[in-house]
């Protein structure tokens, strides 16, 4: 995964199944403009083989254009996992809510 621009301070969570292989991933990265963060998000479909290297990919392509109100189309079991991660988040890069 060398060849992945993983920018400073980010922070990435995966998605695993019963079998604990990792299915999906969470990445928020720090935003440039209000010193806050954006999150990205990606999953496989259930038939796939899930690749760390694609799903980074696209999480932090995502993070990067993307708001949070995007998240309607999120798979289920992401957007379960978001209220933690967001609060991981908040604590991670300081923000008072």
């Amino acid at each position: 995964m060398t060849d992945i621009n993983i920018p400073s301070y980010s922070l990435i969570s995966y998605y695993r199944d019963k079998k604990n292989n990792p299915r999906g991933v969470l990445v928020a990265i720090p935003s440039e403009s209000d010193g806050g963060f954006n999150i990205g998000f990606a999953q496989c479909r259930k038939t796939d083989k899930f690749s760390k290297k694609m799903g980074l990919n696209i999480a932090l392509g995502r993070a990067k254009v993307e708001s949070l109100e995007s998240w309607d189309n999120a798979p289920h079991n992401l957007r379960k996992m978001l209220p933690k991660f967001i609060k991981r988040c908040e604590s991670y890069y300081k923000i008072k809510v």
